[in-house]
């Protein structure tokens, strides 16, 4: 399973709270399923925080022998929320659609062939969703086709591109404009509803081509007290700030502009309150200034993903954040990741590793239990690790005379073969090698799943006692020149 580099496991972000039309009492929302073809098979609605990083609600069952399923679940707002037939597990799921729902509707849904029919409460209005969720299938598919040419295309042809991903669907929004059974709320809601779509698939081309710009330029985002342009390619859409799905991307759009200044700061050695830098950052921009705390909780779950997390300093932030905005609906999810994140924090139990070594026998982590072990996961198709490596042997020659610290290299490489071809002919790597992948060990058991690790490399250094150090240590580059390893050796 190969494993993207500094790239999170995504799954498809699922719609939550599009409206608010509360309710007093608790209703009680039903969805009836028929679906022939899915005898046996689990069927779930989901729901998710509005930030990446929140809690999801899942509401599952199974259909039984006679293709026959039924959800029930209490809200009090209007929403929307991803129907799955099938297990998250799968390659690729039997059907999927985005559903809209009210207070203690009743919903009926017959699945044949693939092909959604409704019955009941909001019967033409999910017609009409599942509708626009098949417009933005074929809107993707083209966008995606030939990503590449279109983003390195003139800006006269990108702008063309663009525009022309607004004349998918033009016939269904003329249906829907005309379409006197619908009342105009529910018609506004649909117009939205694709709208959404467009703009988040222009967000993920933008998104594309930030990222190629910033690969392709040595040169820094400057960031000192004249600079207003940090945040000048970003373009925000008011309406949709509270839409989950519209988040996702955003918070994917601001990413390389969050890694400009933190590479910013790194590189200058600033060391001024990061949390103040980056608040500073939008209120010089005026278009940020209305969405601030939603910004800021963004970059609060910036901080938390793959080689920048760091358990204290996520806690600072999310407690300047607290301070800031006191009564935030965003708190809960951002202590979410401290609770996510808790067990993996200094001092707590190393979760023990299984892996092969180059001959196939079975060894731990906790074998080495007495040393201090650096911990390198990497593969051999992940080239930031193979960079990494040459600094590695450097390292580990460093320490050669240490011999109660451990380096061990846990290579993720499905294919066994060329790992050890690769071991082979770098020879002078030297420490403990062991391989996990799919052949051998659940998901679960993975290093990704026990230290939460969505790209690579990654390093982990665990104590004598054989508990954590850091989830997250410095690369060997970076250690080279420190004394840091020398300071845990003497403890």
């Amino acid at each position: 399973m190969k494993i993207t580099i500094s790239i999170f496991l995504t799954t498809i972000v699922i719609f939550s709270v599009i409206g608010c039309a509360s309710s007093a009492k608790e209703d009680k929302t039903q969805i009836h399923i028929t679906c022939v073809e899915c005898a046996g098979m689990e069927v779930s609605l989901t729901r998710s925080d509005i930030l990446p990083v929140g809690l999801t609600e899942i509401y599952q069952s199974t259909f039984d022998s006679s293709g026959r399923a039924k959800i029930e679940f209490v809200q009090n707002d209007t929403l929307s929320r991803m129907l799955v037939v099938g297990t998250k597990d799968q390659a690729e799921w039997n059907f999927y659609t985005t559903l809209y729902f009210e207070p203690g509707v009743n919903i009926d849904l017959t699945i044949k062939n693939g092909i959604p029919e409704f019955e009941g409460d909001l019967k033409t209005i999910n017609s009409y969703y599942t509708k626009i969720n098949l417009v933005e299938r074929e809107r993707a598919n083209y966008a995606n086709a030939d990503l590449d040419k279109h983003i390195t295309a003139s800006t006269l042809q990108i702008k063309e591109f663009l525009d022309s991903l607004t004349r998918f669907g033009t016939g269904l929004l003329d249906q829907i404009k005309s379409d006197k059974s619908i009342s105009e709320y529910h018609r506004k809601m649909l117009i939205g509803h694709n709208a959404l779509y467009e703009i988040t698939q222009r967000m993920f081309f933008e998104t594309q081509v930030s990222r190629i710009e910033r690969s392709n330029s040595d040169t820094d985002v400057l960031l000192d007290s004249t600079s207003k342009d940090v945040f000048k390619d970003l373009t925000l859409h008011s309406d949709y700030m509270d839409h989950p799905y519209y988040i996702h991307f955003l918070s994917k759009r601001l990413m390389p502009i969050f890694d400009d200044v933190l590479n910013f700061r790194y590189e200058h050695g600033i060391k001024t309150n990061v949390y103040e830098d980056i608040k500073a950052t939008f209120v010089k921009d005026r278009k940020l200034n209305d969405h601030r705390e939603i910004l800021m909780a963004l970059f609060i779950t910036h901080m938390s993903y793959d080689n920048r997390m760091d358990y204290d300093l996520e806690m600072s932030l999310i407690d300047m954040f607290q301070k800031d905005y006191p009564k935030s609906k965003y708190q809960n999810a951002l202590n979410y990741i401290l609770t996510e994140y808790h067990e993996l924090s200094r001092g707590m139990p190393m979760k023990d590793l299984q892996m092969h070594d180059t001959n196939g026998k079975t060894f731990k982590l906790s074998d080495l239990k007495g040393n201090l072990v650096y911990i390198d996961i990497w593969a051999t198709w992940c080239g930031p690790c193979v960079d990494e490596l040459k600094y590695a042997v450097k390292l580990s020659e460093k320490y050669s005379g240490k011999p109660d610290l451990k380096f061990l290299y846990i290579s993720v490489d499905e294919d066994t073969a060329s790992w050890k071809k690769f071991l082979r002919k770098n020879a002078r790597l030297k420490g403990i090698h062991g391989l996990q992948n799919s052949r051998f060990l659940a998901d679960s058991n993975m290093v990704f799943s026990l230290y939460k690790i969505s790209g690579i490399p990654r390093y982990i250094l665990i104590d004598k006692n054989g508990k954590i150090v850091t989830a997250n240590a410095r690369r060997p580059s970076q250690l080279l020149s420190t004394q840091y390893l020398d300071s845990l050796l003497s403890l």
